[in-house]
């Protein structure tokens, strides 16, 4: 079964590679921060790979932090552009490399994946997205709305500091400003659930 999934992964991607455009690249970033959450608390590599035919798109993402092996992610994604709205599906991974990864293990209990479905439409200047953890124990909800350079975000579960109460209720999380000039980006964020902000610089190559 283990080599059945395999082989199947990998005909998806040669058959990606083979048929569809290819875009491969990685950013330097100061912070690894997600919906308004650090991850490692270092500067992070973050390379990805991306093929696109029609309008389907298949990527793999990850973010390595660079004095913290506790911080390891390595996703893989899939989304459709369903013309008023695209569907993504994301099995965010967290592998340790300690022998004990089990990669083929998708227990909420055991495993070290987390999968979510989100849906994401643009309502004329303002895009909002809204994501479901399918594989999660708390089996989180995270909504966002961007409007230009400025982005709002609230959610439950995984997305809020530790607490029953909290992770059953939504909380802001994610109070945004980003801006980007040629290969250089960088974004003001503050989390008023965890009362803190952070100021991300980040590069392209």
């Amino acid at each position: 079964m283990k080599g059945f999934a395999v082989s199947i992964i990998y005909s998806v991607l040669i058959l990606s590679t083979l048929y569809g455009n290819t875009t491969i690249g990685t950013d330097v970033v100061s912070r690894n921060v997600w919906r308004g959450t650090d991850f490692g608390n270092a500067a992070a590599l973050q390379p990805y790979i991306e093929f696109k035919k029609g309008k389907f798109t298949l990527g793999a993402w990850s973010s390595w932090a660079v004095n913290s092996g506790s911080a390891n992610e390595n996703d893989i994604y899939i989304s459709a552009d369903l013309g008023s709205f695209s569907l993504t599906v994301t099995d965010y991974f967290f592998p340790a490399y300690a022998g004990e990864d089990n990669i083929f293990d998708y227990s909420e209990k055991t495993g070290s994946h987390f999968v979510e479905i989100s849906l994401g439409s643009n309502l004329g200047p303002v895009s909002i997205t809204g994501g479901y953890f399918l594989i999660d124990p708390d089996k989180s909800i995270y909504l966002e709305a961007s409007y230009g350079p400025f982005l709002f975000g609230a959610g439950n579960g995984m997305h809020t500091i530790e607490g029953e109460e909290e992770k059953d209720s939504f909380q802001i999380v994610n109070i945004g400003l980003t801006t980007s000039r040629d290969k250089f980006s960088a974004s003001y964020i503050i989390n008023p659930d965890q009362e803190t902000s952070f100021l991300v610089f980040g590069v392209n190559f």
